[in-house]
């Protein structure tokens, strides 16, 4: 087995496991998940056939099922609880989490079993636990992890043994408290386990799942990355970290890079969310075989459709001859999801480790690519990853998503301290892999911007891939490299575009983003005693060098 059976070791895990026992909750499978769903009050079947539902032991029938989730469709980051941080507030949550097991266990429970990890060398066994009236929710969930089933428990069987109890999640969407009018989730990540109470987004679920996976990821020292990574070609893989919006999963799974790449250069798509790096062992391992994508570019009738097994939160339309189909592009909500299979591409579970990084950046002060020449900078670039939240994607206040923010790693799920991940990646670049930083969104002052399209980010990278770009010192930015042939690669107007200027105006506004780094991470030195200034100095000097660009002596 790839997990050992562990006496819990705190009574956060005793709690959540125990639910596991009562007599109200029964060991489920994906069949009866399904039957569940189809009858579920809130939940449509669409005339749309599932992709390949007998692979699940599901009907040759099965349909795509539709839930839709009320007034919140994304994740709601604010009813996060880390056990590590409850501190003198440990016997009101204790009692809060007794309480909503009493009542869960109290009605119908489904007990869901799967794998996480698609690697034999990274494979965990993994429990979700919910009323019998989320089935639509658990089905999901299986459909996007491996279900405890053949072929997968097989090679589960084979894999290594690490010295981790098995993932337990525990999931009551009908919890409800005062207190806590956004939900409550609770995460005790040394004892791998979670409970989601009040919340119904499937995201919630997943993202849960994988911010334990992770943490045991890091302390099997490995790399925990929510990002993309691919190969193309005989090349080395390539991975890029963002948030949702950034252009993660475009660039992911774009199997032709805007027109950009040749026969021959033929794309193999890992993943497009989640996966860890070996480091010891020298390989890049998925953690889910499926994609959990947003449906905003999917049209009526798209052929993509097809690969379809679930969605959440899209339309519905009834035609004349009585079929129901899915009406997506967020014509009903923002951020509508769907649950889909990698068949769609040309697919592998596992790479070597990737060749280079590049850290997807929404900052206008940068422009649309840069190299990274120095293992610390390249940290510090990740570490204080600037971007703009995708609308719809988290349940925050309206106004938030105007501003920028600064999520280490792309990664908001991240529940170990950062400077372990930090010190992660430091062993990953001091390897070999390279650093490049890419700004998706637009270019220049803010009163002046101008748009940096998709089609010329994969064609960048697309470019790097190739090993095409030459580069040339930015004397503006202490350590970062700009192309010096980029008007030959990416049209004449690059430069004209694109290219910084040494003009004062932008090169305080440089300053000042270099700065709101520089401030981010030592607050978390100074505040947290999570950052090392060895990752803050690469900043502090590339800032000086702006400062006596401005201020000569």
């Amino acid at each position: 087995m790839a997990t050992r059976h562990k006496i819990p070791g705190s009574p956060w895990r005793a709690y959540i496991e125990s639910a596991l026992f009562a007599n109200s909750v029964r060991k489920t499978t994906m069949a009866e998940l399904y039957r569940l769903a189809i009858k579920q009050p809130e939940v449509v079947a669409a005339s749309e056939p599932m992709y390949k539902p007998e692979q699940f032991g599901l009907p040759k029938n099965a349909k795509i099922l539709v839930s839709n989730d009320g007034g919140i469709v994304g994740r709601t980051a604010r009813a996060r609880r880390l056990v590590r941080e409850i501190g003198k507030d440990r016997d009101k949550f204790l009692g809060l989490l007794g309480e909503a097991i009493y009542n869960l266990n109290r009605r119908e429970g489904l007990w869901l079993e799967g794998i996480i990890g698609l690697h034999p060398n990274f494979m965990v066994k993994a429990h979700l636990l919910s009323p019998a009236t989320d089935a639509k929710n658990m089905l999901d969930w299986g459909l996007n992890f491996t279900p405890w089933m053949k072929p997968w428990t097989d090679l589960y069987k084979k894999s290594r043994v690490l010295d981790e109890p098995d993932i337990i999640i525990l999931a009551d969407p009908e919890w409800s408290h005062p207190e806590f009018p956004n939900g409550l989730v609770i995460i005790d990540e040394m004892q791998n386990c979670i409970a989601i109470l009040g919340l119904r987004y499937f995201g919630e679920r997943k993202k849960g799942t994988l911010t334990l996976a992770w943490t045991i990821g890091v302390r099997q020292n490995m790399v925990a990355c929510h990002g993309g990574i691919k190969k193309i070609g005989n090349k080395p893989s390539v991975a890029v970290f963002g948030l949702s919006g950034s252009g993660k999963s475009s660039i992911t799974n774009s199997h032709d890079h805007a027109g950009t790449l040749k026969k021959d250069e033929k794309v193999t798509v890992i993943h497009d969310d989640a996966f860890l790096i070996d480091l010891q062992n020298d390989f890049s391992v998925a953690l889910e075989p499926s994609l959990f994508d947003k449906t905003d570019a999917v049209e009526f009738d798209d052929p993509d459709i097809k690969y379809f097994y679930s969605a959440q939160n899209v339309a519905i339309t009834e035609l004349p001859d009585g079929s129901k189909k899915l009406v997506c592009a967020d014509i009903r909500n923002e951020n509508g999801r769907c649950i889909k299979s990698r068949d769609m591409f040309n697919h592998t579970n596992f790479c070597e480790r990737p060749g280079m990084i590049i850290w997807l950046q929404k900052d206008t002060s940068l422009p649309p690519i840069s190299k990274v020449n120095s293992v610390g900078l390249a940290v510090a670039m990740g570490a204080s990853l600037s971007t703009m939240r995708a609308k719809g994607v988290e349940n925050v206040d309206p106004k938030e998503l105007e501003k920028l923010v600064i999520e280490p790693f792309a990664n908001p799920f991240r529940v170990h301290p950062l400077l372990e991940d930090c010190m992660q990646f430091k062993k990953l670049f001091k390897l070999g892999t390279e650093c490049y930083i890419m700004n998706t969104h637009a270019f220049g002052l803010p009163d002046n911007l101008i748009d940096i399209p998709r089609e010329l980010s994969l064609s960048i990278v697309t470019e790097l891939l190739r090993g095409t770009i030459e580069w040339r010192e930015w004397k503006a930015f202490q350590g970062l490299l700009l192309p010096k042939n980029g008007k030959e690669l990416f049209g004449d107007d690059y430069d004209k575009k694109y290219k910084p200027t040494r003009e004062s105006d932008y090169l305080r506004f440089l300053r000042d983003r270099m700065q709101d780094r520089i401030t981010y991470l030592s607050n978390k030195r100074d505040l947290e005693y999570d950052m090392d200034s060895a990752f803050i100095d690469p900043l502090v000097a590339a800032r000086t060098v702006i400062d006596q660009i401005l201020h000569p002596i």
